[in-house]
């Protein structure tokens, strides 16, 4: 027989770049291309996870690749 607990906290999904405190207009800045695509991934994944309507975009900047919320 299981027993069933109430009240625990359901732990945050874990990555490594900061998504959840980042709010419109923030940005992510990367050195490498290899590294800003897997930023882009790991973001839509979060969006999916969470289930948010936040749109991410990537773009070329003069000092590398710039991952926007």
């Amino acid at each position: 027989m299981y027993k069933v607990d109430t009240d625990v906290e359901y732990p945050k999904m874990r990555t490594k770049y900061p998504f959840d405190d980042m709010h419109v207009g923030d940005s992510i800045l990367f050195e490498d291309r290899p590294d800003a695509d897997k930023a882009r991934v790991a973001a839509l994944r979060f969006v999916r996870a969470h289930d948010l309507e936040w749109k991410f975009s990537l773009r070329r900047v003069d000092d590398g690749w710039r991952l926007w919320r």
